[in-house]
């Protein structure tokens, strides 16, 4: 163990005994509450939360530093479990911040950033605590439109700035520069909660409509997704005449995670319940698109997949009976033009995708295009284990194993084994170049950037790999290589049934 090491596991150590002292000191303050003044708690609360802070910055340092190592993966692992640890527990921190929020007093919003700016991801309570510090940041600053009216005029100058750069016919290191030199996003969170506030008065306030879409277009420096959905149920309330809400379905669907079920209610509410026809369709859309991202989570079992998996295809099929030419809510951009799908074109994507795109589904023959521009159908493939690759050239962490890979395409014998590379660059010359320096001794197919393979299969995450054992069925589904390797090898050692889950 190093000295550093050492440094950083006392610090852990010291941190540890400050919070259980404080604890101990919040016990006390609460049996003699009534003769210790409140500033008293909340200095020992804010103690909490900055002790927390400290361990928070300390973990981050530490396992940055051992992913940027050169050392092999295991022993990363090994320095990681061993020098870094677990991460710091939030949840004392998160009830500090609660009760200085309770309290009120100068550190109220200091709070309450806290509580929105950190919990993500890490709390149990989650969504819970962003919201619940969102409702602080809304008291405390108010319907005070001007703050928002300012607020919303430096993000639009900041993004025509970024624009401006994005479009200028220079060189991609200039664009680089350009944009290091560009100031940060502006943030404000109080004028969030402003916003949050005008919302709420609905037809009380001119301006309420206007506060609600602004937080639904929200895009930087701030607690996204609770914020869209907080102002989602707004106009769910006041606004009965919307006539976005497949935008903002979409909107809230791309921000789901495991931590935000609330948003799955929504729009499960919205499959249900909203009035027009083409919003429920949407939301039916999103319910199904939503079950099949779950379908890939090697967490449930096989039966809850197989359950899952129905559950997703009824919510799909049939979902654009009559309304099969209305336009689907998704554009994607090909060539430059935008995409139009009707929604029965949509339904068939996502019932496809369900069936053959997802973990204990049975690939159908997709073909695609090779680099040299012929074309090749998956049954190519049939009697082998398979690694199907998503990726891109502009993708880090899908260029940083590629290494990785040509360690896994020698580790097997090719009649039993293969990897085919599915590029999203946009151009299969971009790849072609790229290998020249960086070999790739497997198949490759270029689909390129929004491709309807890629959309079939909900592709959002590069890398994506999928196994597929000799028979075609579908083991798994992640961005994580050494989990997708245990499976080849597992697939190479004793083939699954060719039964696919109904």
């Amino acid at each position: 163990m190093n000295r550093d090491t050492r440094i950083l596991k006392r610090g852990y150590a010291l941190v540890r005994v400050l919070i259980a002292g404080l604890l101990m000191l919040g016990a006390g303050c609460e049996m003699v509450k009534d003769a210790v003044a409140p500033a008293s708690d909340q200095g020992a609360d804010w103690k909490i939360i900055q002790a927390y802070i400290e361990l928070d910055t300390a973990w981050h340092a530490k396992t940055a530093e051992i992913h940027r190592s050169d050392d092999p993966d295991d022993e990363k692992d090994r320095r990681l479990a061993e020098e870094a640890g677990e991460h710091p527990d939030i949840m004392l921190a998160v009830n500090a911040a609660r009760a200085i929020v309770d309290g009120g007093g100068e550190r109220a919003f200091d709070a309450a950033r806290f509580l929105v700016e950190h919990p993500q991801g890490l709390s149990k309570t989650e969504d819970q605590d962003i919201e619940f510090g969102m409702a602080a940041l809304k008291s405390l600053a108010g319907a005070d439109w001007s703050r928002v009216a300012d607020y919303r005029n430096a993000r639009e100058e900041w993004q025509a700035q970024y624009n401006e750069i994005g479009d200028a016919d220079i060189s991609a290191d200039e664009k680089r520069e350009r944009m290091v030199e560009l100031a940060e996003v502006p943030k404000d969170l109080l004028a969030i909660g402003a916003a949050l506030a005008v919302a709420e008065l609905g037809a009380a306030h001119g301006q309420s409509r206007e506060a609600a879409e602004f937080l639904i277009d929200f895009s930087y420096g701030g607690p996204e997704p609770q914020t869209t959905l907080m102002a989602a149920h707004l106009v769910s309330e006041h606004f009965p005449d919307y006539d976005e809400w497949p935008k903002v379905l979409s909107r809230l669907d791309y921000m789901r995670s495991d931590t935000t079920g609330s948003i799955d209610e929504f729009i499960a509410h919205m499959a249900s319940d909203a009035s027009d026809p083409v919003v429920r369709a949407t939301a039916r859309y999103f319910v199904a698109a939503g079950l099949m991202n779950d379908l890939n989570k090697g967490s449930i079992t096989s039966e809850q997949r197989g359950e899952m998996r129905q559950r997703a295809l009824t919510h799909a099929m049939g979902l654009s009976v009559g309304l099969e030419d209305e336009e689907f809510v998704r554009k994607p951009s090909q060539d430059g033009q935008s995409v139009t799908r009707t929604l029965a074109q949509a339904e068939a994507m996502l019932v496809h995708g369900i069936r053959h795109a997802t973990v204990g589904g049975t690939l159908a023959d997709e073909t695609g295009r090779r680099l040299d521009g012929s074309e090749e159908k998956l049954s190519a493939y049939a009697g082998k284990v398979v690694l199907l690759d998503f990726w891109a050239t502009w993708c880090g962490p899908c260029v940083g194993s590629i290494p990785d890979l040509r360690e896994l395409a020698g580790a097997y014998p090719k009649d039993a084994f293969e990897i085919l590379g599915i590029s999203v660059d946009d151009e299969a010359e971009t790849v072609t170049e790229f290998m020249t320096d960086e070999p790739m001794p497997w198949a490759q197919w270029h689909v390129g950037e929004n491709s309807e393979l890629a959309r079939t299969w909900q592709i959002r995450v590069f890398p994506t790999y999928i196994v597929v054992n000799e028979n075609g069925l579908i083991m798994g589904r992640s961005s994580d290589l050494q989990a997708s390797r245990a499976l080849i090898e597992q697939a190479l050692r004793a083939p699954l049934s060719t039964a696919a889950e109904t």
